[in-house]
């Protein structure tokens, strides 16, 4: 052993250290791993065991609570004529006060109810009442059974001494069909309930009640419950004898169930489980005790659940060995982490994302390759920011400049000029139109500001729609719609106006029927998003998405402010929010356009 041991370390002596590592990780993890998985299946064990437990316990339940609920109007029936006064009067009434009169039943007692009971219980199939003064027995049957009239032979059987001694209670007793008993023919196997009747002070017996329901009920409300094709119940009354068994019931078991004495079977409480050499035992009662539900479990049944307990805990195991290999991979190859890190800090600069920095762990040949790699990122992240503020300023100069082209005093005074000579002519419409050029031209013009409110860009869009409703001769109409809220927010000049500009120019330059343009503005998640939709000749969304690169279809119009496009837009937004803008157009040919801009909110400062 000494040798064999020798042998092994000086093997691991001479393995790589990758190797040594793993070698050993796996020796410490495997013992823990070990004992984790047996925790992991008794506790999992006895989860299941006790839900089992709980479930079939359940079964029980719902057998009990399905079979009383069958038998409670059984318990109706036999109270009514148990205290029912007109019924009572001819069970101690004498024979010859009836005689001739083969209606007395119904005649003088209302038996009307019991018989709409029956009419609507089918499960119970007959019911027979035998006075004891010698009158004829009241019988009611659904199965074509016929009674025995003499209540001298039916004195005679065992039941009766049974139903005396139950002083009044329900004995429950099964009556096959083809066996004579309290029937002369009995055509259906049923469970029957027998009543004796006494007066008042429970001294004198006035007659015998049996009420029968069919047994195949019974059986339908076991199998319903069953789990498993191996496994039934068994219905036993207060004496251990079987009424109805259903399933598969091992002949060792059924003959313990029926070795159970009355007075063990009193004793019981309502949830009760056995065990047998071969199967677990269920037990419930019902009724006082006057009927005990045995469900029967094989236990090679809860073989599989120990089984299955088994294995999830197994897979656990497995799954965290194979996990384990990548992780003792990445412990050993530690030493090249800092490479690594610096490699992927390198791709994803060149990525674009400048943001990049390496922490620098050592002050070896690749601290000194990552102190240089983070001052050589720093530098270009400064200098893309530097090109990006001077492009902005030159935006900005650019607008300024097409501003200064126009002489605003000169352009206001030839302007007002014409509105005046329009309202001596009584040409109020003109008038207006000239009004609106003149606003127009004094909102573009902004004092050279680039930045405006919204409520000003959307009073240069209205004054820009009513020249186009001018020169298109008013063949469309036009809403504004921005919350009120956002009014004073700011926002880049002449940012909303080329969209609307388009909607007009190519939606409905060649479209003869009316048009609508609708412009709208809300908050959307702490944002401006604003809508330009119009229901003009619209375009294919191939084209749409071609327009928002730049890469205008030949057959689109050249529309445009200036120099100032969709392209110039959309570069304007880069420049001021960077990426936390959104630019879509949605577009149908022959349906119309939608422009969504969800831009940041600025407020006045």
């Amino acid at each position: 052993m000494k040798k064999l041991a020798g042998m092994w370390i000086k093997k691991y002596q001479n393995l790589k250290m990758r190797n040594k590592i793993l070698v050993s990780i796996y020796l410490i993890l495997f013992p823990i791993l070990l004992i984790v998985t047996g925790i992991l299946y008794y506790w999992n064990y006895r989860n299941s065991y006790q839900d089992n437990l709980s479930l079939y316990h359940r079964f029980v339940q719902n057998i009990c609570e399905n079979i009383d609920y069958m038998q409670q109007d059984v318990l109706d029936i036999s109270d009514y004529f148990a205290v029912n006064a007109d019924v009572h009067q001819i069970l101690t009434d004498k024979k010859e006060n009836y005689a001739g009169s083969g209606l007395f039943w119904t005649e003088n007692a209302p038996l009307s109810f019991v018989s709409d009971i029956l009419a609507i219980k089918s499960q119970i199939k007959t019911t027979i009442l035998y006075p004891e003064n010698g009158l004829t027995p009241y019988y009611i049957s659904r199965d074509a059974s016929v009674h025995d009239t003499d209540i001298e032979h039916i004195r005679k059987l065992p039941i009766y001494e049974e139903m005396i001694n139950a002083r009044g209670d329900i004995v429950w007793k099964r009556a096959d069909a083809g066996k004579n008993d309290i029937y002369l023919n009995n055509k259906s196997d049923k469970m029957v309930a027998y009543r004796m009747l006494f007066d008042l002070s429970k001294k004198k017996r006035l007659g015998v009640l049996a009420i029968g329901i069919e047994t195949s009920r019974y059986e339908k409300i076991c199998r319903g419950v069953l789990n498993d094709k191996n496994e039934g119940v068994v219905i036993l009354d207060g004496e251990g004898r079987e009424l109805v068994c259903v399933g598969e019931v091992e002949p060792e078991t059924l003959e313990y169930l029926h070795s159970m004495k009355s007075e063990d079977f009193s004793g019981m409480e309502e949830e009760t489980r056995l065990e047998t050499k071969k199967s677990h035992v269920f037990i419930g009662l019902i009724n006082k005790n006057n009927l005990m539900i045995c469900y029967v479990s094989p236990k090679t049944n809860w073989g599989a659940v120990n089984q299955a307990d088994f294995m999830l805990p197994f897979i656990i195991m497995l799954l965290l060995l194979s996990i384990s290999w990548p992780l003792s991979s990445a412990i050993s190859s530690s030493l090249s982490r800092s490479t690594k890190t610096l490699l992927a800090s390198m791709e994803q600069f060149k990525r674009g994302d400048f943001t990049q920095r390496v922490e620098v762990e050592s002050q070896d040949e690749i601290g000194e390759l990552s102190r240089a790699f983070n001052d050589m990122a720093a530098e270009t992240k400064s200098l893309i920011d530097r090109n990006y503020v001077m492009a902005l300023k030159e935006r900005e100069i650019e607008l300024n400049a097409l501003q200064a082209q126009i002489n605003p005093h000169f352009l206001y005074n030839v302007l007002d000029s014409l509105y005046w000579e329009a309202i001596d002519a009584d040409n109020e419409k003109l008038g207006e139109d000239i009004l609106a050029l003149s606003d127009l031209f004094r909102l573009l013009l902004s004092q050279g500001e680039s930045e405006i409110t919204v409520s000003r860009e959307m009073e240069l869009i209205s004054r820009y729609l009513q020249i186009q409703r001018m020169r298109f001769s008013r063949r469309f109409s036009y809403k504004i719609d921005v919350e009120e809220k956002m009014m004073q927010y700011k926002i880049s000049k002449l940012l909303l106006q080329p969209f609307v500009e388009n909607a007009i120019v190519h939606g409905f330059e060649r479209k003869q029927e009316q048009g609508y343009v609708h412009i709208s503005g809300r908050e959307k998640d702490g944002r401006m998003e604003f809508i330009i939709e119009d229901d003009g000749a619209g375009m294919n969304q191939e084209d749409a998405n071609r327009l928002l690169e730049g890469d205008m279809p030949k057959d689109y119009p050249n529309f445009r402010i200036g120099r100032y496009a969709i392209r110039n837009i959309k570069e304007r937004l880069t420049l001021r929010y960077g990426e936390d803008y959104e630019l879509r157009i949605v577009s149908k040919k022959g349906e119309g356009t939608r422009v969504y801009i969800l831009i940041p909110i600025t407020s006045l400062s």
